[in-house]
């Protein structure tokens, strides 16, 4: 099994921040994505923290998360999803993020109905233990999305792969 996409990823926010950054969360919720040139399709669902503050990973391998202590979609921000690449010697949401191209398209559907359609920027895979967590998680001054899951080697001593496949890409309908 695939561990979290960001157990080793996400930065530990400070309680008040989170909580102040939640209540003032812009844009809607995601409920969908489509990625047309890999074949992805999921359902979105919201995700919070774990305990020590990292950001949570989808239970169902075959949903995507937004962390929803971030932005929505629809509105200037980075918002970020994060799937799994595999799950039970299957690939799952995500399993195909590494083959995506600048210029791929990323389609969201957001609660409200409305579909927004996002076009990568740049794909990088990171170490888990040295990736700019700056560059990826802070806000943008544009709509853009950050899409995340695992990659690189696995290593089965801790059942984690020990590297990330970051994508981003800036909304253009």
């Amino acid at each position: 099994m695939a561990a979290a996409a960001l157990a080793l990823l996400a930065p530990r926010l400070d309680p008040d921040i989170a909580s102040s950054a939640h209540a003032q969360a812009l844009g809607v919720a995601p409920v969908r994505i489509d990625i047309p040139s890999i074949g992805a399709h999921a359902t979105v669902v919201p995700l919070g923290e774990e305990d020590d503050g990292t950001m949570q990973a989808p239970v169902d391998p075959d949903t995507v998360g937004w962390y929803e202590l971030c932005t929505g979609i629809g509105t200037p921000g980075n918002a970020l999803l994060d799937g799994h690449v595999d799950w039970a010697g299957k690939l799952r949401a995500f399993g195909l993020l590494r083959a995506l191209q600048p210029g791929d398209s990323v389609r969201l559907t957001d609660a409200e109905g409305n579909v927004l359609e996002y076009s990568v920027k740049w794909i990088q895979l990171y170490d888990a233990d040295t990736a700019p967590l700056d560059e990826i998680f802070d806000p943008t001054p544009d709509e853009e999305i950050t899409l995340i899951t695992c990659g690189g080697a696995f290593d089965p001593s801790i059942h984690m792969y020990v590297s990330r496949w970051i994508v981003r890409a800036v909304r253009t309908a």
